[in-house]
Formats: C-alpha cells, sequence, structure tokens
C-alpha cells in the first residue's frame, strides 16, 4: 500500500512537471512573438516615454499618437507626393516619417523636447526618409508654417486656440490642418471622424481647410435681359461660413447656397431683370481682391454660361486679427 502510493505521488509530479513545462513553453512561445511582432515597429506606443517627463510643461505634453490614428490623419488631409507637411508638436517624428515613407510627401517636426527631436532624426535615419523629412528643437509658435500644405498637431486646447490666428493669417487658403483630439473653437472643422477599437480607445480627428478672405464689398456687371446690371454685395464671413446680400437697382437679393472651400467660392441668388426671375449661380476663385470664375443664368431665360468677374471695394479682416 505504502509503495503503491508512492509510485502514485512520483507519477503525480511528473505529470505537474510535464503540464508546467507545457505551460511555461506557450508562455515563451507568446512572449516570443510579442517580441518578434515588436522587433521591426519602432512607432509603439511606448515609443519616447522615457522621454516624455521632460514635456510636461509645454504646450504639447507628449503622449505616442497610435499609428492607426496616424494613418488616419494622414489620409483625412488627404497627403500626396507633391506635399509638404508641418507637424507642430511632433513627438517622436512619427507623423512627418509616415507622410514621407507610406505617402511620398516631404515636410518637417518641430519640438521643444531636444530628446525627442534626437529621435526622430534616429527614425527618420533608420527609415530611409532623411531627404524628406527634417526635425527642429524649435517654438511651435514662432515656427515658419507659410510653406505648409498640410498642418497636422495633437496640442492641448488651449494650444489649439491659441495657435488658431497665426493658422488663419499664415497658412494659404486650401491649406489642410488635421489634429488630433482637440479643436479650435468656434471655427467648424469641415469634417470630423472617430477612430478607434477596444485596444487602443476612441480618438476624434478634426480637418479643416483654410478658407479665403472674402468678408466685405464686392461690386460686377453682368449681361442680363434687358441690358447690363451692376451688383454690390455685402459678404459677411464666420471662417468657411458666408452670407450677404446683393443690391441693384431692383433691389436687395440674399444669396443662398452659399460655400466657400480654400479659395473656391460659390453661391445663387435670384433677382429681376425684363420683368422676370433670373436665377444666378455663381462659381469662381478668389484671388485676393478680384474672384473670377463663371456665372449661369437660368429659370426665367434659356440656361446661359459665361465667364464673371467681381472687384471687392472694401475689406474687413477682424477675424483674422
Amino acid at each position: 500500500m505504502g509503495q503503491k502510493w508512492l509510485r502514485n505521488l512520483v507519477g503525480g509530479l511528473r505529470l505537474s512537471t510535464v503540464l508546467l513545462a507545457g505551460i511555461a513553453m506557450v508562455v515563451v512561445v507568446l512572449s516570443c512573438s510579442v517580441n518578434v511582432q515588436n522587433a521591426g515597429s519602432k512607432f509603439t506606443p511606448y515609443s519616447g516615454a522615457e522621454f516624455a517627463e521632460e514635456s510636461e510643461d509645454f504646450p504639447a505634453p507628449y503622449e505616442a499618437t497610435p499609428m492607426p490614428v496616424v494613418n488616419a490623419m494622414l489620409k483625412m488631409g488627404s497627403v500626396g507626393q507633391n506635399d509638404f507637411l508641418i507637424d507642430l508638436g511632433s513627438g517622436d517624428g512619427r507623423i512627418v516619417i509616415a507622410a514621407a515613407k507610406k505617402f511620398g510627401a516631404r515636410g518637417f517636426g518641430v519640438d521643444l523636447n531636444e530628446k525627442l527631436v534626437e529621435l526622430s532624426k534616429q527614425y527618420a535615419r533608420e527609415e530611409g526618409v532623411v531627404d524628406r523629412t527634417a526635425f527642429y528643437v524649435q517654438d511651435l509658435f514662432m515656427t515658419d508654417i507659410s510653406k505648409a500644405d498640410v498642418v497636422t498637431m495633437y496640442l492641448l486646447q488651449e494650444a489649439n486656440l491659441e495657435l488658431r490666428p497665426k493658422v488663419l493669417k499664415d497658412l494659404r487658403p486650401g491649406t489642410r490642418v488635421v489634429s488630433h483630439a482637440f479643436h479650435l473653437g468656434d471655427w467648424r472643422p469641415d469634417d470630423t471622424v472617430l477612430v478607434g477599437n477596444v485596444l487602443w480607445g476612441e480618438h476624434v480627428i478634426y480637418l479643416w481647410i483654410v478658407p479665403a478672405k472674402v468678408s466685405g464689398k464686392w461690386q460686377w456687371r453682368i449681361s442680363m435681359p434687358g441690358g447690363e446690371q451692376t451688383f454690390s454685395l455685402e459678404v459677411e464671413q464666420h471662417f468657411q461660413d458666408i452670407a450677404g446680400v446683393a443690391t441693384n437697382e431692383k433691389g436687395k437679393w440674399r444669396l443662398f447656397d452659399t460655400t466657400l472651400r480654400g479659395d473656391q467660392i460659390s453661391f445663387s441668388l435670384v433677382s429681376e431683370a425684363d420683368d422676370r426671375m433670373i436665377r444666378q449661380d455663381y462659381e469662381g476663385r478668389v484671388k485676393s481682391n478680384v474672384i473670377e470664375g463663371t456665372v449661369t443664368l437660368s429659370g426665367g431665360v434659356k440656361e446661359a454660361r459665361f465667364q464673371w468677374r467681381t472687384a471687392r471695394t472694401e475689406t474687413r479682416d477682424e477675424m483674422w486679427k
């Protein structure tokens, strides 16, 4: 009885050892799989984390953006090989490097954290995009952003609002601005996307298209049934949202179907000519104090489309100050 009990005990111990060894093997295999999976990926959630403490008092405390969010930001900004991208608060450089490597764009990033800037330069060398990227230790509020086709940022709300006047003043109409997590106050985004999953949470991304300045008074003449007419138009502008009333000798006519996207503008009005109500659909491009484009007449006449040009006679730039 004693010998049988001893044999069972030894057998049980052997089985336990085998099971433990198997479990250990599984753990090792899983661990190796994780290491292998992450070995070729520099931009993990922990990239540059050892330098994060030095960024705590900056306008952009360092927190790595998940790569799926980076990719969504670049896609939202329609980044292409002819674009120049500037990343404000660039951290470990992942947005600029991804833009160069995946989309063929050029660009640079700025950050006040010297160690993160050095890390970005190292990653750019390792990813083979050093010829299309640059990184600087620089205050984002003092950075020249005028050459950008796309500006990206992951800052705090206060920094975004402080940066907004610079964005409107320094960037060309049509420049795309993409922000992760934080918005630009009462400047309505042109698009908003929610990206996320159970692993890295939900992230909101905003897109703005910098609008041309069109507020003020405009004047033009066009051929209408019964002869030429002169129109005066006063435009009110709240970023890309515009409204206005056109005036001629026949009366006052409110604009409708207004659109302003970068320097592309369109609006419609209906006014009287030759005892008929004529619809006019204007499309054009803003070039400083001139808008050139086409106008289509329809409604009370046979549809006709011809060139159109208007000049601004008075400018109001309150929103850009």
